[in-house]
C-alpha cells in the first residue's frame, strides 16, 4: 500500500517531493484542525499520515514576497520582494535549481507569483494558470502519469481560497460560483471570538484599511451577518481547493508513486477571517500569518501527529525540501532549518527561540505602511513604521485571539524590552533597516 494508508518502507535514497500550496489560507480551515465548519478530506488525508504543524507562521502575509521567499528560502527584504509586482535581486540560490542540480526532474503547476521565471527559479516543466486550479490539477495528474527515469519535484499551487478577494467585493468569483447561502442563518459559522477590534490598537493598521476600502477592505459597514455570510462563502472556497488536491493524491496513489513521495502542504499566507474585523491578509494578526503546513513522510514513525515547533515557512521550506530529497543544503550562511526530523518522528521539539514575519501595506511598488513581528514561545511582538501605539505585545498563552496588548502594562515591560532586542539583532544579522524601537 501506499503514502496515504501504507506500509513503512527502508527510506530511498531521493524520493520525489510534491509540495501543494493554497493561497489565502488560515491555519485553522482544515477539518482537521477541528473546525466544523468545514470539511477538507484531501487535507485531513495528508495530516493523518504525517505531522501538522500547529505554529506555522509565513514570512510575509503577501504572495509574491512570502512565495519568493519559499523559493529563496530569504526574508523579503533580503531579495527585494517586499512588495507585489516587485523583482527578486537574484543574490541567492533558487530551490528549483538546486533540485535540477541534484538530479530532480522539476515541475510547478498553478499560481507562480514569484518575482523571477520559471526558466530562472529553474523549474523545466511549468505552466501558470491563475484562474483556474482544476487546470493546474489536470497537469500536476498528466505529469504524474508520466514514466521517468529520475525523481520528481513537483509542485501543484491552487489559487483558492484567493477567489474570497472577490467575494468581499461582492464580484463574480474567477473561479466560479459557490453553492448558495443557506435560508437559515443558524446554518452559518459564528463570529470569531476575537472579533472586536482591541484597545489601542495601532492606528496604522485602521488607516491603512480605510485608504484601500474601496479594493481590499469592503468591509467598514458590514453587519454581522455579512461578516458570517462571508466565513461561510470563505470555507466554501477552501473546500473549492481541497477538491482539486484530493484529485492530485488520487493520481500520486494510481501511478504507484506515493510509496516513494514525501508530501508537503502550505499556504502562501493567511485570511482575516473576520478576526478584528479584518477581511484579507496583511495584517500581522495571528490569523493572516499563520498558515497550514502537513508534511507527509513515508518514513515518518508519528503519523497523524501535531507538532507545535516554531516553524517560518519561508525559510525552512528550502532547507526541508533539500533534505527530504537526500540532497546538500544551499550554499552559504542560511537562516532556516530542516523539519525533516520533526516530520519523521526523530525529533519531538527544537530549540528555535522564534519567528519572524514581515509586511507592508501595499498593492504593486506603491508604498505603504509597514511592520515586523517576533514571535517567541509565549508572547508576540509586533512594530508598525507609522501613527500611534506603534507596537503591540501579546501573551498568546492566555490570550491567543490577541485582544488584550500589554504595551503599557508595567509587569510586562521587561518582555517588551525582551523582544524589542530579540527584533534589534535580528535586524542587525539580516541588513534590515526598518525603524524598530530601542529598549527602555
Amino acid at each position: 500500500m501506499g503514502l496515504l494508508g501504507c506500509q513503512q518502507g527502508s527510506a530511498p535514497e531521493h524520493p520525489n517531493v510534491l509540495l501543494v500550496i493554497t493561497d489565502q489560507h488560515t491555519d485553522e480551515a482544515m477539518s482537521c484542525t477541528g473546525n466544523p465548519h468545514l470539511s477538507t478530506p484531501a487535507m485531513d488525508r495528508i495530516a493523518a499520515r504525517g505531522v501538522r504543524f500547529t505554529r506555522s507562521y509565513v514570512t510575509q502575509p503577501l504572495c509574491l514576497p512570502c512565495r519568493s521567499s519559499i523559493q529563496t528560502g530569504r526574508y523579503p527584504h533580503e531579495i527585494g520582494t517586499s512588495t507585489n509586482g516587485v523583482e527578486l535581486n537574484g543574490e541567492y540560490p533558487m530551490l528549483g535549481k538546486l533540485m535540477q542540480a541534484g538530479g530532480y526532474d522539476t515541475a510547478y503547476f498553478g499560481k507562480w507569483h514569484v518575482g523571477a521565471s520559471f526558466e530562472a527559479a529553474g523549474y523545466s516543466s511549468a505552466a501558470e494558470d491563475t484562474r483556474s486550479d482544476s487546470v493546474a490539477a489536470d497537469k500536476a495528474i498528466e505529469y504524474l502519469q508520466t514514466v521517468r527515469d529520475k525523481p520528481f519535484f513537483l509542485t501543484v499551487s491552487v489559487r483558492n481560497p484567493h477567489d474570497v478577494c472577490q467575494l468581499a467585493r461582492r464580484e463574480d468569483l474567477p473561479q466560479g460560483p459557490i453553492p448558495a447561502l443557506p435560508d437559515d442563518a443558524a446554518q452559518l459559522p459564528p463570529l470569531p471570538a476575537n472579533f472586536g477590534i482591541p484597545e489601542n490598537e495601532p492606528t496604522a493598521i485602521r488607516m491603512s484599511q480605510e485608504r484601500n476600502r474601496d479594493f481590499h477592505y469592503p468591509t467598514g459597514d458590514w453587519t454581522d451577518l455579512e461578516w458570517r455570510q462571508y466565513l461561510w462563502g470563505y470555507y466554501r472556497l477552501v473546500e473549492k481547493a481541497d477538491r482539486e488536491i484530493g484529485r492530485v493524491l488520487d493520481a500520486l496513489r494510481d501511478s504507484g508513486h506515493e510509496d516513494n513521495t514525501v508530501i508537503i502542504f502550505t499556504s502562501d499566507h493567511g485570511e482575516g477571517v473576520a478576526s478584528h474585523h479584518w477581511n484579507q491578509k496583511q495584517v500581522l494578526y495571528e490569523q493572516a500569518v499563520r498558515v497550514p503546513l502537513l508534511i507527509a513522510d513515508p518514513q515518518a514513525s508519528n503519523p497523524g501527529s501535531t507538532s507545535n515547533a516554531l516553524v517560518s515557512t519561508g525559510i525552512d521550506l528550502m532547507p526541508t525540501i533539500l533534505d527530504a530529497a537526500g540532497l546538500p543544503g544551499a550554499p552559504g550562511p542560511t537562516h532556516g532549518r530542516s523539519l525533516q526530523p520533526l516530520a519523521q518522528g526523530a525529533a519531538l521539539t527544537w530549540d528555535r527561540p522564534y519567528v519572524i514575519a514581515e509586511t507592508t501595506f501595499a498593492r504593486g511598488r506603491n508604498g505603504g505602511v509597514s511592520g515586523r513581528m517576533v514571535r517567541t514561545e509565549r508572547y508576540k511582538y509586533v512594530v508598525y513604521d507609522t501613527g500611534s501605539h506603534r507596537e503591540q505585545l501579546f501573551d498568546l498563552e492566555t490570550d491567543p485571539g490577541e485582544i488584550n496588548t500589554l504595551v503599557a502594562a508595567a509587569e510586562y515591560r521587561a518582555e517588551l524590552n525582551r523582544h524589542r532586542k530579540l527584533l534589534l539583532e535580528w535586524a542587525a544579522r539580516t541588513d534590515d533597516e526598518f525603524p524598530l524601537v530601542q529598549p527602555t
